[in-house]
């Protein structure tokens, strides 16, 4: 295999800023922005879209921050942490999940797959795995290869064939012109859940749809600041004064230089406000109403757009309109639960998959409970507590519901097999045996806790544990 420099491919000393492609279809990187999107179908288009609209660049980053606010896990098929042998077999993938290579810790890493993924429909990861070593638990390090130098190489053959390998040969990248086959095995495809209604086997960016939302808002930003910097003077004070032949027309030279002064006006600190030119004067204003452009309307309008196809709720953007404070809980609340949690299991099983780690019985878990938007407050959970119970209640007191469909009822474990009976059965039993362990351990942990008022405490052993009120007193009294 040719070998090729990892510095050309990941890493870039000059401040590259965009991706062009010259006369012979071969991209490179070049100086600068582009000013313009021409369209959001090519990789090209797609990238300045990114790097010159703001809404493209602060929707994509924004959900790629949140992405890696995850939690990443190696689970046994029970979901508990992997420990003994089996965390000895993957303590390669461990180093990956806090460092996957050189340059990036594990976040920084999932944060640029993420917006190639999100910018270009699909990110391809180069995994690093030691010569003669076939086990992927084995990997070195995890680069993101950029979109515009690597290829699919295709066997031709499709629907009838039931292994991946039987649809792709492998892949190779294009650098300086010359190509270079990865190892069999050693790239990652994640596509993006938008589907490529043309090829079935490569993603397809969410910008394809947006090229009119994008190029408006770069137009109605671009029409800002032209009024801005070059709006010209407030008005003219201009001379009056005719001759017998009336007003001479201008030369083309006085033209250009009318132009040139216009320019020393507007609205900045360096330029001029106010016109003055020879006597007899007029004043002539020649202010704009900007508000009938509607470039804000335009702009928010797009935006919303946007944010519709990257399922970015509108209410996290920050604009006035709806936003309050339970509307915003609320919109990041889903966009956790409808966006980024599906697309970050996606991305676990793709990468469970990868590294092999079911035939061990393993699997890579990624988990958002911990934020603060999914946490409840106290109250809430006592409300929520108090709901259940309340409506529950009657259905066991009526011999609808045994005893650990009560329970579960309440997100609480069941009680085993004696659990399994009416109420009527098992009024006779001993409390003791009626709670079970978990029962009897949970309701000693509440009589000892100092926290909770005595009053309180007597209503959770009458609403939970289905005591009386003669019972709750005596065990608070003994």
């Amino acid at each position: 295999m040719a070998s090729f420099s990892f510095k050309s491919l990941f890493g870039f000393n000059s401040p590259a800023r965009s991706v062009v492609k010259d006369k012979d279809g071969k991209f490179f990187y070049a100086f600068g922005f582009p000013k313009t999107v021409q369209d959001t179908v090519t990789i090209l288009g797609q990238s300045s879209a990114y790097n010159i609209c703001p809404a493209v660049n602060g929707i994509i980053n924004r959900k790629a921050r949140a992405f890696t606010n995850g939690k990443w896990w190696i689970l046994d098929k029970e979901g508990n942490e992997t420990t003994g042998s089996q965390g000895a077999k993957i303590a390669g993938i461990q180093k990956l999940l806090k460092r996957p290579n050189a340059l990036q810790n594990w976040n920084q890493f999932l944060s640029q797959a993420k917006v190639y993924e999100q910018v270009y429909g699909e990110v391809f990861i180069f995994s690093i795995i030691p010569a003669g070593f076939t086990d992927k638990t084995k990997v070195k390090a995890l680069w993101v290869v950029p979109n515009w130098i690597i290829n699919i190489k295709l066997t031709g053959k499709h629907y009838f064939q039931t292994e991946l390998d039987d649809i792709i040969e492998g892949y190779d990248i294009s650098i300086n012109g010359s190509k270079t086959d990865l190892p069999k095995g050693s790239v990652i495809h994640i596509r993006d859940i938008n589907q490529n209604s043309t090829d079935v086997i490569r993603g397809q960016s969410r910008l394809a749809s947006l090229q009119d939302p994008i190029s408006n808002i770069i137009a109605a930003y671009e029409a800002r600041n032209v009024l801005i910097t070059r709006k010209g003077a407030l008005g003219i004070l201009s001379n009056q004064t005719r001759d017998a032949a009336g007003a001479v027309p201008l030369k083309d030279t006085e033209k250009a230089e009318v132009q040139d002064d216009f320019r020393k006006y507007g609205l900045g600190k360096d330029q001029y406000q106010v016109i003055i030119t020879n006597a007899n004067l007029k004043w002539q204003p020649m202010t704009f109403p900007t508000r009938d452009l509607m470039l804000f309307e335009e702009i928010e309008d797009d935006v919303r757009q946007i944010a519709d196809n990257f399922d970015y709720p509108m209410y996290l953007l920050g604009f006035k309109a709806g936003s309050t404070f339970s509307n915003v809980g609320e919109a990041k609340k889903s966009l956790y639960q409808d966006t980024i949690i599906p697309e970050a299991e996606g991305w676990a099983e793709v990468f469970t998959t990868f590294f092999e780690l079911e035939d061990i019985g393993l699997r890579l878990s990624v988990y958002y409970d911990h934020l603060d938007v999914f946490q409840q407050s106290e109250k809430e959970k006592a409300d929520a507590l108090l709901s259940k119970v309340n409506a529950n209640l009657p259905l066991l007191e009526k011999n609808l519901i045994t005893l650990n469909q009560f329970m579960v009822n309440l997100d609480f474990d069941n009680r085993g097999t004696e659990g399994d009976k009416y109420l009527s059965e098992i009024q006779s039993m001993p409390l003791a045996v009626k709670l079970g362990v978990g029962g009897t351990q949970a309701m000693q942990a509440i009589l000892a806790d100092t926290n909770i008022p005595d009053n309180r405490k007597r209503q959770i052993l009458i609403i939970l544990f289905g005591l009386t009120e003669q019972d709750a007193n005596a065990i608070m009294s003994a």
